[in-house]
């Protein structure tokens, strides 16, 4: 299959690139900056695909989408991975964080599926959000962060219905994962919160697997919702 993953240059975008390269399909990454994907061009030994493109910058998602389909084709999995979270309190937050979290997490995942969308429903396909257990809870200091990640929830879940028997819906959950996450809050105190309590949690390779798992179903199933949390 063809399978095309958001910020595939680092965390869980690169760790689903890798296990997906490993099983024998054909991968397309993009990232804000291609030099940081030359490691999976290397790897990928003509099989993994690199293209610089921005999630927020439609005009660049349309023309990454008509390189692929001239050089690769039509694609057949879409991983909607990329995403960022700025974690603090409300008062006194910066606005311009915000409003990046809905144009990267929420935005970016709806231009991405309203472009590729025709060609997973012509290859009956999969679509993969890459959501967060955010998208089930609202914590303090991270109201906005789970907003965003309640819309991607509700995409997913209306996706399925509109699709069904047409393109399969996975909806990933996870809980803390050791990725940049936790750099990129502004909030010093918050940050520093973070980098503690992130310890011996999940790393990209445990949503690959779930990846790898939802793909692997017969036919007449699909796998709509999965939650991963660190057992500690």
């Amino acid at each position: 299959m063809k399978i095309l993953i958001s910020g595939a240059s680092s965390g869980i975008g690169m760790s689903i690139a890798k296990a997906m390269l490993e099983d024998g399909h054909e991968v397309i990454g993009f990232a804000r900056r291609r030099e940081k994907l030359n490691s999976l061009v290397e790897e990928g030994a003509g099989k993994f695909h690199a293209f610089q493109c921005d999630v927020c910058d439609v005009d660049s998602l349309k023309k990454m989408k008509d390189s692929i389909a001239a050089e690769i084709g039509t694609v057949d999995v879409l991983v909607n991975n990329a995403g960022v979270g700025y974690l603090g309190e409300m008062r006194g937050a910066k606005l311009e964080e915000w409003h990046a979290m809905f144009d990267i997490n929420v935005k970016g995942l709806l231009s991405l599926t309203h472009l590729f969308l025709e060609d997973l429903i012509e290859n009956k396909g999969f679509i993969f959000n890459i959501d967060s257990v955010a998208g089930h809870e609202v914590y303090p200091t991270a109201v906005v962060y789970c907003s965003s990640k309640w819309a991607v929830k509700a995409i997913s879940m209306g996706l399925e219905k509109e699709l069904r028997g047409k393109v399969k819906i996975c909806n990933i959950s996870p809980g803390a994962v050791e990725t940049e996450f936790v750099e990129h809050t502004s909030d010093d105190e918050k940050r520093k919160q973070m980098k503690e309590q992130f310890q011996d949690v999940l790393n990209g390779d445990d949503i690959a697997a779930a990846v790898r798992f939802a793909i692997g179903q017969r036919e007449r199933s699909a796998i709509n919702e999965i939650t991963i949390r660190p057992w500690k």
